[in-house]
């Protein structure tokens, strides 16, 4: 990704978020259809976790702007509070001008998700 910085985003209707979004990250528009309708079929979610009587769906926001380790990324938020994409997006705006987010680890490394 050459650049997190999609400037006037929020102001593209649907169709114009996903290509852009598309041109953004090289994901090509069809494979991000799937955003469009959570995804998740009640049969993949039965086989995933136990008990399953539904599915529960949020709407999904790009953050922008987002530099970390000095590489440009977007990043996906699912969440129900307004505002906080946009919040989100001017705050890594502003870390930017100090070479935006720096992160590092120690063993064990683990991957996870939120």
């Amino acid at each position: 990704m050459a650049n997190s910085r999609l400037q006037g985003f929020f102001k593209l209707d649907h169709q114009q978020k996903i290509e852009r979004l598309s041109e953004a990250s090289s994901i090509h528009a069809s494979d991000l259809s799937a955003w469009e309708n959570g995804g998740l079929s009640i049969e993949s979610a039965d086989h995933m976790i136990e008990n399953v009587v539904g599915l529960h769906a949020l709407p999904l926001g790009i953050g922008l702007n987002f530099q970390i380790n000095g590489k440009d990324v977007l990043v996906p938020m699912t969440l129900e509070e307004p505002s906080v994409v946009a919040g989100a997006s001017f705050m890594a705006k502003l870390a930017r001008a100090g070479d935006g987010f720096i992160t590092s680890s120690t063993a064990p490394e683990m991957i996870g998700q939120m």
